[in-house]
């Protein structure tokens, strides 16, 4: 791969076969593999190498709807994207996450899972998780304890499986990993503007992109592909406004509609008495990896009941002394070791205290530690029966049915390249707090049935934070009347432009999206590929 800074290039024009709008995950899987195919892929990627406070900015909007976090970094804006800041989690999502579900309103998605799933092993290559199989509950039931086992087996409720890999995939670390054939072209600070469709063309011809300097350039390909997440895929559509009004793809007002993230809160606690041992339900590590179970209502419950699809994780909660000392613990982990699951996420130095033991199973030691000291302390406290399990936070993660209101808009303020900012109206709804707490319900009860401890329910209603799970945005559908790309990824009406990323997700069930985003670019690389020939 060749890499130019954009501010020191003479030409104002760039051609290729592909141009990928987007150096995340999805940008970066897909320009590998057109590369790796034989394709002339153009890769703009507004930021650069590294983290620059100017290019951030870029991302800034406003909130008018549910709060999200405050002073969190939820998106980066540099070379490989957000998956520089990711903690690793993936989970695979389920035939039953892609179907209709007329209890929750949701029409489910153009495509079954079968055709999505012959791609899911090349999405688990590339993000280096431990084997596919590995992402079936069956496959851990030997590991789980006693009580685990008492706990799962009741048809009130389903186990849920998450698997990191050896250390998260760094995508921003990858420069050197492209092939050497120049065939991928990766451009650095260069902004997207628009989306060019000539006067009586249906075809895009070009994407206008600038520097923060103010060099203006137009880049020429036979495809293009927007993979800038969940919120800038559907900005650039609503900004691309000199041939169509609303936008490119909004005939319908459908783009920067349905937007989703996964709402979590940590809410109650439990205490595992002494001598009742929590394994994979506490996470734990694999060879080439580490596994956590997680608990889910039943889909039978959700059916009866009209709810949607929560599910919750038992973690560790830092004692009054252990909260003090843990910035410092974190800063010293980080000082240590350069590197884990954590990035850079905080500003540490401004972070108060009194946010630490809410946000703490985040940032674990086995987060921040790598691989093979977490693995060895692991076996080290299990030999010497050091492992308490103490006290457990609850902390509750739910899907977020798809709704019209919920969304993302241009706003009046521009940033510095003279776009409009964006503001997102986040809306939750009440199936979210009622699906919570039933869950809450169903696990006081296996609990306590299983032995493993009585539930202290968090009490109140649950205050909910954001994931940074972005979805939704420029949803998957059948018509363009109720979303804005096909089934193939494919904005609708816009035979040359496609959408990568959770930005297509018509409905993301309580899954971490990275798993399912690269399977889907994998799908997009066949089809284009296929267009190229």
């Amino acid at each position: 791969m060749s890499v130019f800074d954009a501010r020191r290039l003479d030409a104002s024009e760039i051609a290729a076969d592909v141009c990928i709008a987007g150096a995340g995950a999805a940008g970066i899987t897909l320009a590998s593999e057109l590369g790796a195919a034989g394709l002339n892929v153009a890769l703009i990627e507004s930021g650069g190498l590294s983290p620059d406070a100017a290019v951030q900015d870029l991302y800034a909007l406003e909130n008018r709807g549910y709060p999200i976090r405050e002073g969190f970094m939820s998106r980066a804006r540099y070379f490989g994207g957000s998956c520089n800041l990711w903690a690793g989690r993936s989970m695979r999502i389920s035939p039953q996450d892609m179907a209709p579900r007329p209890w929750v309103d949701l029409e489910g998605w153009p495509i079954g899972h079968d055709e999505l799933a012959p791609f899911e092993q090349g999405a688990v290559n590339a993000l280096h998780l431990p084997p596919l199989e590995t992402f079936d509950a069956a496959a851990h039931t030997k590991r789980l304890t006693p009580w685990e086992r008492k706990m799962l087996d009741d048809e009130t409720v389903e186990p849920t499986v998450s698997l990191w890999a050896r250390k998260p995939r760094r995508f921003g670390g990858t420069v050197r990993g492209f092939r050497r054939d120049g065939r991928v072209n990766l451009y650095l600070n260069l902004s997207v503007l628009s989306v060019e469709v000539p006067p009586g063309e249906e075809a895009v011809r070009a994407l206008r992109a600038s520097t923060l300097t103010g060099r203006e350039f137009s880049i020429r390909a036979t495809e293009f592909v927007l993979a800038c997440g969940g919120l800038e895929n559907p900005r650039i559509l609503l900004l691309s406004r000199d041939r169509f009004p609303r936008g490119v793809g909004n005939a319908f007002d459908q783009v920067g509609r349905y937007y989703m993230d996964h709402p979590r809160c940590v809410f109650g606690r439990v205490d595992v008495p002494d001598g009742r041992r929590l394994a994979a339900l506490a996470g734990m590590p694999l060879s080439d990896g580490r596994v956590q179970i997680g608990t889910a209502l039943s889909r039978r419950v959700q059916a009866e009941e009209g709810l949607l699809d929560p599910y919750v994780t038992l973690e560790a909660e830092v004692s009054q002394y252990a909260a003090e000392s843990y910035q410092s613990f974190v800063q010293t982990m980080k000082v240590l070791f350069r590197r884990g699951y954590a990035g850079k996420r905080r500003d540490w130095r401004n972070q108060r205290l009194e946010h630490i033991p809410g946000m703490v199973y985040l940032l674990t030691p086995r987060e921040l530690a790598p691989h093979l000291a977490y693995r060895a302390s692991h076996f080290l406290r299990r030999r010497l029966r050091r492992a308490r399990p103490g006290r457990r936070v609850v902390v509750y993660f739910c899907e977020q049915p798809p709704d019209p209101a919920s969304r993302v808009m241009l706003g009046p303020d521009t940033d510095a390249l003279g776009l409009n900012r964006l503001v997102l109206d986040w809306r939750l709804g009440e199936q979210v707090s009622r699906s919570v707490r039933r869950l809450e319900t169903v696990l006081a009860e296996r609990l306590r049935v299983s032995g493993i401890g009585e539930l202290e329910a968090g009490g109140g209603e649950p205050r909910f934070t954001d994931a940074s799970h972005h979805m939704g945005t420029t949803r998957m559908s059948g018509t363009p009347r109720t979303g804005v790309v096909d089934r193939d990824c494919r904005v609708h009406g816009i035979p040359n432009l496609h959408m990568a990323g959770s930005s297509v997700f018509p409905s993301g069930g309580h899954k971490n999206p990275t798993l399912t985003i690269l399977a889907l670019t994998l799908r997009l690389a066949e089809r284009i590929k296929r267009r190229c020939s």
